[in-house]
């Protein structure tokens, strides 16, 4: 909507008088007229008295006199604006006028959602010229008379003013009354739109049948038999579980939103709800319906919350005794890990799926992409869940971190290529990048390690293809082998790699994590869901 104002009232006045030398000039001062000597008293004369121009036209040898203004006076010398000081006679037209601020703005927001009204004067004075004495070079001032009040303004004047039927059928005739009768000079709403209300996104949910919710029993007091299968562990109370032919989620549809108007009476469309595509693993099928089926007993997952792919399936499960765990220091597996015990520690596990562990924690590290669940109680634990846990896995954030040094490896090496080669010199691309990893990026070979530790150490048949990455990386941490096989393609791939990497890990993050635990003392636990305490 087009900013609207309210036009000031213009006052003119017309006054050009041929004055003599001998009459009305002659009783009024001539403090500051100019003088220059011989010709001085022969100049122009100006005088403004009483919102009145006098104008005397120089003597021979004289120059005429000049007149200038500053706001909110506007002159016009024979019907023409004067900006800057300007030669007048007694002959010229001279007008004035006052050019002032509206009393008020009435404003729309970019959005076209609210309307403000902003108010900077209620009261609208007459103004008066300053008098000033007769001189060759004469400034016209004004300034408002506050014996000479013209109006106020009112709430009818406002109204009358708007032209738009909209925002008069939403007009905030309180709001607008209080700014008048207590003034904040401060945009005021006095009318809104209606935002258009988004549709809710497709998305999957999973069915929690009853004996889900209840799991296995192995959490009663004083349980400690193994569960004769493996499987049964999987079915952690609350927990997702599926039985073979059992229907375990559903593609809810996308719902479209409601549309908004705008304060100009415009339809403000809602923004087109997402909708998702389902792809399955090799043990679920996709009903025509929108369920989705196991074809295998055991922990359904979903993962990749935030794009528009949501992949079903399977992950893999691994049964370890605590032992196992603490000897190793770490554990990092493509899947589900439990642990059938108590986990002392300093331990570290890291999972691309979920961790169960039938016993408590302490002193240990937990990181899983999907949910962890623990029958006993966490003392000196970390534990993250989800979005925590896929930032928090070494090889998203190794990969991470290394993709950044390699860009810039890249980048660094390309300027020094091109300074040396800008300087009529031959330079082979292997030896800069020798060069940087020797001095600015000496930290490059250490992060490399890292990674290939945590590549060395990753188990589980899932685990994302990284044989290229293991190849690239073997390059990098022996330079001086490959220094004329080091290409700046060489290194694109690289950054490629790792991308590919840091973005699989991300992808495996599943909906609905959560950390479930009997009690907590002195962790840290972030889950990117609930957070469960069963006390």
């Amino acid at each position: 909507m087009p900013q609207q104002f309210i036009e000031p009232k213009r006052y003119e006045f017309v006054e050009s008088l041929m004055l003599e030398r001998g009459g009305l000039l002659d009783s009024f001062s001539v403090e500051g007229r100019a003088s220059d000597g011989t010709n001085g008293d022969k100049n122009g004369i100006i005088l403004v008295q009483n919102n009145q121009i006098f104008i005397t036209p120089p003597l021979a040898g004289g120059i005429p006199a000049r007149i200038s203004a500053v706001h909110p006076v506007v002159l016009k010398i024979n019907g023409k604006t004067v900006t800057e000081p300007t030669e007048v006679t007694a002959a010229d037209d001279i007008t004035w006028e006052i050019c002032e601020k509206p009393q008020y703005q009435i404003t729309a927001s970019p959005d076209k959602l609210k309307v403000y009204f902003t108010l900077y004067r209620a009261e609208k004075y007459a103004w008066n010229l300053v008098n000033s004495p007769a001189a060759c070079e004469a400034v016209v001032r004004a300034r408002p008379n506050p014996a000479a009040l013209l109006s106020t303004l009112t709430i009818e004047q406002i109204i009358a003013s708007l032209d738009n039927r909209y925002i008069l059928r939403n007009l905030n005739i309180p709001a607008l009354y209080a700014e008048l009768e207590n003034p904040t000079y401060l945009p005021v709403c006095i009318a809104e739109g209606r935002a258009p209300r988004p549709g809710k996104e497709s998305r999957l949910e999973f069915t929690l049948p009853e004996h889900t919710l209840a799991g296995n029993g192995m959490l009663q007091a004083n349980h400690g038999e193994e569960a004769a299968d493996p499987l049964e562990y999987l079915r952690f109370p609350g927990a997702p579980f599926a039985w073979e032919g059992e229907v375990f989620a559903r593609k809810l549809p996308a719902e479209d939103g409601i549309p908004g108007f705008d304060t100009d009476g415009g339809v403000l469309p809602p923004p087109p709800p997402q909708d998702i595509t389902v792809t399955a693993g090799k043990d679920v099928r996709l009903l025509p319906c929108g369920s989705i089926m196991a074809l295998h007993s055991g922990r359904p997952r979903i993962c990749g919350t935030g794009g528009s792919v949501r992949t079903c399936d399977f992950p893999p499960v691994r049964l370890m005794a605590p032992e196992m765990i603490e000897e190793a220091g770490d554990f990092l597996f493509a899947g589900d890990i439990i642990v059938n015990g108590d986990l002392e520690g300093p331990a570290c596990i890291e999972a691309l799926g979920n961790v169960y562990i039938y016993g408590c924690v302490s002193k240990s590290t937990i990181i899983a992409t999907g949910s962890i669940y623990i029958s006993g109680h966490v003392t000196g634990s970390s534990l993250y869940a989800g979005l925590a846990g896929v930032q928090q896995h070494r090889l998203h954030r190794l990969s991470s971190l290394l993709l950044a040094e390699a860009e810039g490896l890249r980048e660094a090496a390309g300027q020094l290529a091109r300074n040396v080669e800008a300087r009529q010199q031959s330079v082979k691309y292997g030896l800069v990048v020798m060069l940087l990893l020797e001095d600015k990026y000496c930290h490059f070979g250490g992060m490399i390690d890292g990674l290939q530790s945590a590549l060395a150490v990753m188990k589980g048949e899932s685990a994302p293809d990284t044989a290229q990455l293991r190849q690239m990386l073997e390059i990098f941490a022996h330079p001086g082998q490959f220094t004329e096989h080091i290409t700046d393609s060489l290194l694109g791939s690289l950054t490629k790699l790792l991308r590919r990497l840091a973005g699989a890990v991300e992808q495996l993050q599943e909906e609905h994590a959560m950390i479930s635990l009997a009690g907590s003392q002195d962790s840290r636990l972030e889950p990117d869901g609930a957070l469960l305490l069963r006390g």
